[in-house]
């Protein structure tokens, strides 16, 4: 890619000041609300202002939907699942990744109390965010695994998010859904059946969120993409470093239980990686779930995929700490 001048190449100081002069408006669009996104939220109310940004997060329902927003040119910058960014990329909309460090592997399989095991799964429903969603390929991925055909055997339901997902259960309407926290928490709190967990039975770390951008924007404004990562990565050691600040921003923005709330937390804050890497032992499942619901025939070359500029000239950029 032909890449614009590089502001941050003047160092990491210069970048800031630059764009402080006047403030940036940035529209980041979400799948879903998740404690792995944290260091957004953070960001938003501690440490993007003081990159020259003033951001704004728009919640969508999905991989689809905030697809689409990018696609469209709604909003500037998505931060979405890994199979939502390989469903771009595969559909020619020119957006690639350019940062992740997402690396949670934490979402759960909750079913009603009657159902024990996979095998009582058979004729049930099973609910999941959106179709072609992380939570989609996963799933699939793991009905597979225990001998149950999707769409067949198990019928998936389009649930939206955790908390639309959880109440679907907790009504009756679902008979079982991938959940994230506080929700998968609460449900097993509440009686329903744990059937399994990302970590233990897809990947024990996973790719789970990346920003990403039309390449466009990110030739022509490097500056703003410098902006939005050097306030990411402040997000990240200003939550590890004051602990209950991060606590009740989840609190605020998820309306979580403070209970659930800290336990999220100590879930999600050691796959964070500020350098914005991606676990490398996660991306060959990754690419076999992907061909097995034929997304791909084969794995892309890691630049079709992810820009890594910035993550290869971290120490050039990100703020001293």
């Amino acid at each position: 890619m032909k890449r614009a001048p590089f502001i941050a190449g003047l160092g990491a100081a210069a970048a800031a000041p630059a764009l402080a002069q006047s403030v940036t408006n940035l529209n980041v669009g979400t799948a879903v609300d998740s404690p792995t996104q944290l260091p957004l939220y953070v960001g938003l109310t501690h440490t993007f202002k003081d990159q020259g940004l003033s951001v704004s997060a728009l919640g969508f329902r999905g991989d689809t939907e905030v697809a689409q927003a990018l696609a469209g040119n709604s909003i500037d910058i998505a931060l979405a699942s890994s199979s939502g960014l390989l469903n771009l990329v595969t559909a020619n909309q020119g957006v690639i990744g350019f940062y992740g460090g997402f690396n949670q592997a934490d979402f759960s399989w909750l079913a009603q109390p009657a159902i024990k095991s996979w095998r009582d799964m058979k004729g049930k429903t099973l609910g999941v965010s959106t179709f072609g969603s992380l939570t989609d390929l996963i799933t699939r991925y793991v009905l597979q695994r225990n001998h149950l055909v999707p769409d067949k055997d198990v019928q998936i339901i389009q649930a939206g998010g955790s908390p639309s997902a959880f109440q679907a259960l907790r009504s009756g309407r679902l008979d079982a859904a991938i959940l994230t926290s506080p929700f998968k928490w609460e449900a097993q709190d509440t009686g329903f059946t744990l059937l399994g967990t990302q970590a233990a039975d897809v990947s024990p770390n996973w790719p789970k969120h990346f920003y990403m951008a039309k390449s466009a924007l990110i030739a022509e404004k490097p500056q703003i993409i410098t902006a939005l990562l050097r306030g990411h990565v402040e997000a990240i050691r200003l939550a590890r470093a004051n602990k209950a600040l991060a606590v009740q921003t989840l609190v605020d923005r998820l309306k979580f239980d403070p209970k659930y709330a800290e336990r999220a937390y100590d879930e999600a804050m050691p796959d964070f990686d500020e350098r914005g890497r991606i676990p490398e032992r996660s991306m060959p499942v990754f690419w076999q779930l992907s061909i097995a619901q034929g997304i791909v025939k084969a794995p892309l070359p890691e630049k079709d995929l992810i820009d890594k500029h910035f993550i290869d000239t971290f120490n050039s950029w990100a703020p001293r700490g």
